[in-house]
């Protein structure tokens, strides 16, 4: 592997390994610049990124580094001085940094201070006040895969996207790590930006290291100009705000500053405002104004269309029977099935063969400390769990779980509470074992299979906007999980 694929490769392993803000801040900037003596030199922005690396992350960065390129190898993080243009008085721009926009407020301030030099540049005209939004092209509405899971968030967002300041405002998306809410995000700015509106994505460390930056640099008002001058603000991971009160303080007058301008705030956290201890009341208050939504994890259904769409959009469509074993272990995030697909698919192409279930299972298995089930069982293999439950276990856990008695669940009786529990045990023996339809209505009392089907179908479709009951079958769920090891 050449030196600067097995680089990439590195990066890859670490955007799934860390978590998005520490990669964003510290890692998706840095550039491979050589190897030698064994030693990968690897350029960073600044003198601070620098020394966070190497005194926070250098053990996990050369632990992956070694483990993608197979040999024992260091790792040396330079600030490369920047290029320097000449000027037409024989002296030479120090300031001019062609990598600025891909550097948020740092970048911004880097090509404000070039900007300065523009009247004497030779035979040029000054540049052009490109802004760069943070955005991820890749991230958009038409590769975002809808669920009962994330429906309702997803709806939220393109409503903001169509008419950002005017519906949700501010919107305030929420869940785990890893479920898609960056997605929609940068979703909402890549569809307000190619509209021609000015839009800025940042997470919560980097409006955070910004103000910090512009402090010691006494640019204060610039920093409040550049967040507050934007048509929509989209701010990520807002819960690591809490805490610092002087980073709270400047969000907070940001975000009135925007909002009495009609312009959009999205914001995005892994728990709802009510739930951030340390966060000031001033800021809980305004994120209540708007719409809370909430991202669950994905169900089965979407786990198997979001592998059909990624390994379509990375050229190795899956075997039917290979994509729905993989969509069969309970994933604790989206960000861990893609870190399946991508070690399934880097296998295939790789050693040159074809994916066998055989395999497949093999490779899953060896990743069973990575794909636990949310809360519950951190170093199980989940297939092995899913394998070895029967509509016994799901029958006896159900009745435990409502405290009800099995003869209860299995009856005739029709009123309401037993019916509901009853049509939740249904659905989640199907999603649960690998029993067919009439084994699941013999089960249940010898119902038919049009009803089996019906109470399925019934459940499923209210999951789609019914957040209560997406929470209640996500705890029921994990009940049964437990009972079976």
């Amino acid at each position: 592997m050449k030196p600067e694929d097995a680089w990439l490769a590195t990066l890859g392993q670490l955007q799934l390994q860390l978590h998005r803000s520490t990669y964003d801040t510290w890692l998706r900037d840095s550039k491979f610049l050589s190897y030698e003596d064994k030693t990968f030199t690897i350029r960073v922005r600044n003198g601070y990124t620098k020394d966070w690396l190497e005194q926070k992350l250098y053990r996990a960065i050369r632990h992956t580094m070694c483990s993608v390129f197979r040999e024992q190898v260091e790792i040396k993080f330079v600030v490369q001085t920047r290029p320097q243009r000449e000027l037409g008085d024989g002296s030479f721009d120090t300031a001019y940094d062609p990598d600025a926009q891909s550097g948020g407020w740092s970048a911004y301030r880097a090509s404000e201070e070039a900007r300065q030099y523009s009247s004497i540049y030779v035979n040029e005209p000054p540049p052009a006040n490109d802004w760069n939004p943070q955005l991820n092209s890749a991230y958009t509405f038409e590769n975002f895969v809808v669920g009962p899971s994330n429906q309702m968030a997803q709806a939220a967002a393109y409503a903001v996207s169509v008419n950002p300041g005017q519906v949700y405002n501010p919107l305030y998306i929420y869940g785990n790590s890893g479920l898609g809410k960056t997605h929609l995000l940068q979703a909402i700015g890549n569809a307000c930006f190619q509209r021609g509106l000015k839009v800025l994505y940042a997470t919560s460390e980097q409006f955070m290291n910004g103000l910090v930056e512009a402090i010691r640099g006494k640019t204060t008002s610039d920093f409040r100009d550049y967040y507050r001058g934007v048509d929509v603000l989209l701010i990520d991971d807002v819960q690591f705000m809490a805490g610092k009160d002087s980073t709270q303080e400047e969000f907070f007058h940001t975000f009135n500053a925007l909002r009495e301008q009609g312009k959009q705030v999205v914001i995005a956290s892994d728990r709802r405002p009510q739930a951030i201890k340390g966060l000031d009341d001033r800021l809980r208050s305004r994120f209540e104004w708007g719409l809370q939504v909430e991202i669950l994890t994905p169900s089965y259904e979407t786990r198997l269309a979001i592998l059909n769409d990624k390994s379509e959009m990375k050229g190795h469509a899956l075997p039917h029977e290979i994509a729905h074993l993989i969509a069969s272990y309970t994933y604790a995030s989206i960000r861990d099935l893609e870190g399946t697909l991508t070690q399934i698919l880097a296998y295939k192409t790789l050693m040159g063969n074809h994916l066998t279930i055989e395999t497949t299972e093999r490779i899953l298995a060896e990743k069973r400390g990575d794909m636990a089930i949310p809360n519950a069982l951190p170093r199980h293999d989940v297939m092995a769990i899913k394998r070895q439950i029967s509509l016994n276990d799901v029958l006896q856990a159900t009745a435990r779980f409502y405290q009800l008695s099995l003869d209860d669940i299995l009856s005739k009786r029709r009123t309401k509470d037993v019916s509901y529990i009853r049509q939740l045990a249904i659905y989640l023996a199907r999603e649960e074992t690998q029993a067919s339809w009439p084994e699941i209505g013999d089960a249940f009392g010898g119902r038919n299979h049009s009803t089996m089907v019906h109470g399925y179908k019934k459940v499923a479709e209210e999951m789609e906007t019914n957040l209560d009951m997406r929470r209640e079958i996500e705890d029921l769920r994990k009940h049964i999980h437990q009972a079976a090891v």
